[in-house]
């Protein structure tokens, strides 16, 4: 099975209102390596960490034209999931979201950049604002669209790895991505089919919307490198778990080898005998040192007198031998 990676969607938007600094930092202190957050330009062009479809919520409308001052001022504590647990909770900046990444090189982050933004601002400007708020983090920054122009003009223009968010899984979509090549495909789970391997080539693949253990198992199987999921607590628990004990499994196999190289057993002989010398310090602890059977002190063998009988049984007479102790 290949490697897979985990990534915080929106930070831990399970426990946290998205694409907020709580949930971010949230991510990161549970050892997330890799989060998603969305990135929407202000009136004024300053990026801003979220989503149009989320500012639309709250402003109640589709094309804002709000300064990064005035977001910045927005609740977005979504208290119709949370109630009033996070109010006061506000959008953040794009520089102020990446703060947190200072001093945690191991992190990376793709950053979605809105389609509202390249529609009114157009590819170069957008790509320009955010790329000047990335460059102390570049190296640890993906960028990447739902839009194909914009991801083009991401990779010739400044040079980033790039991601592609996929609109279906079907052939038209596989000759544009196979002419671009991107470095990672983004999709929904619900848009790919229900088995087969995944389309392979030099990107690679992060499946959106994968809450548990199983199906993050069953998309690596199928060629997936990364699952994006708001459940970061729940699932990278189980993740770890799974790969702790297939640690364990490879690790016991690999003394298994070495004690069967060694004695000239077979594997299965060595693991055979270790079970059941487990099983057997299993039953001995379980019973009493009373019930011990006595041990004999006299080890001197005893003679033995063979004796023969006559015996009649049914009209017919039998001889019978027996040993016996002196």
């Amino acid at each position: 099975m290949r490697l897979l990676h985990l990534v915080g969607y929106r930070g831990n938007s399970a426990e946290f209102p998205e694409n907020t600094l709580p949930a971010l930092r949230s991510a990161i202190a549970l050892g997330v390596r890799f989060i998603e957050l969305d990135v929407h330009l202000s009136g004024d062009g300053v990026p801003m960490v979220c989503d149009e479809h989320q500012l639309a919520r709250v402003t109640g409308d589709d094309d804002s034209d709000m300064s990064g001052a005035q977001m910045s001022a927005l609740d977005v504590s979504q208290t119709n999931r949370f109630g009033e647990r996070f109010l006061g909770t506000l959008i953040p900046s794009l520089t102020t979201a990446l703060r947190l990444l200072e001093g945690r090189p191991e992190i990376t982050v793709f950053v979605v950049l809105g389609r509202a933004s390249v529609a009114r601002f157009g590819h170069d400007q957008v790509i320009s604002q955010v790329v000047r708020a990335l460059k102390p983090f570049r190296s640890r920054c993906v960028l990447v669209s739902k839009d194909l122009a914009t991801v083009h003009t991401a990779r010739t223009r400044a040079e980033y790895p790039v991601g592609w968010v996929i609109p279906a899984y079907d052939s038209r979509t596989r000759l544009k991505y196979e002419a671009f090549k991107p470095e990672y495909l983004f999709c929904d789970r619900a848009l790919l089919p229900a088995r087969g391997p995944l389309w392979r080539g030099p990107w690679r693949w992060a499946v959106s919307d994968v809450s548990d253990l199983n199906t993050a198992l069953e998309f690596a199987n199928r060629g997936a490198d990364f699952v994006v999921t708001r459940n970061v607590r729940a699932l990278g628990e189980a993740m770890r778990a799974h790969a702790a004990a297939r640690a364990a499994h490879t690790a016991s196999m690999a003394t298994a080898n070495a004690v069967s190289r060694a004695d000239g057993i077979s594997r299965a002989e060595v693991i055979a005998r270790a079970t059941q010398a487990n099983e057997e310090t299993i039953v001995r602890r379980e019973i009493s040192p009373r019930a011990t059977p006595p041990v004999r002190t006299d080890t001197t063998p005893r003679a033995t007198i063979t004796e023969t009988y006559t015996a009649d049984m049914d009209d017919e007479r039998h001889r019978i031998t027996m040993a016996v102790e002196a």
